[in-house]
């Protein structure tokens, strides 16, 4: 077979390599109470990105990020720094958070075509320190964009 001049080798780009592989997201803190979150985000500081905050008649919802969690940090080590923020709170905000209807650290998901499996492992310390704080691990898988579609398969899986 022959071999290419390097003038026929034609570059891929970023573009053309096709589907992302699933992968880990990030870590959002959702926070859903009977009363306005908006002091209680603001308590948290400027290590807070907020997502969105508000809410009406008693059903308030914020959902913030890790400010540095985009910086290839660990699910462990993003929800160990909200758990800090958390534990930092004055008294007031802190009572906010204990009387939440639901504390969820949810980590999300982008599904990828591949691989087959993919696993997400939090350290022991990680689950108890998400119960410490009266958190619950919530887990969001986000299906893969549209236009990262399987072929079409026959029932005995041959290409159509």
């Amino acid at each position: 077979m022959p071999r290419a001049s390097r003038d026929q080798v034609t570059k891929r780009t970023p573009t053309d390599l096709g589907p992302e592989p699933t992968h880990y997201a990030n870590v959002d803190l959702d926070v859903y109470a009977g009363v306005p979150l908006d002091g209680f985000v603001q308590a948290l500081g400027e290590e807070a990105f907020v997502l969105h905050v508000g809410g009406r008649r008693r059903s308030y919802e914020a959902h913030v990020e890790l400010a540095s969690s985009h910086m290839d940090m660990s699910p462990d080590d993003t929800i160990a720094g909200l758990i800090r923020l958390i534990r930092g709170l004055p008294r007031i905000h802190r009572k906010i958070w204990n009387s939440a209807k639901r504390r969820e650290f949810n980590i999300g998901i982008h599904a990828g075509l591949d691989p087959h499996g993919f696993e997400l492992r939090l350290q022991q310390r990680t689950v108890q320190a998400v119960a410490a704080v009266q958190g619950v691990l919530v887990i969001t898988v986000y299906a893969p964009d549209r236009g990262q579609t399987r072929p079409s398969m026959t029932r005995r899986g041959k290409k159509r």
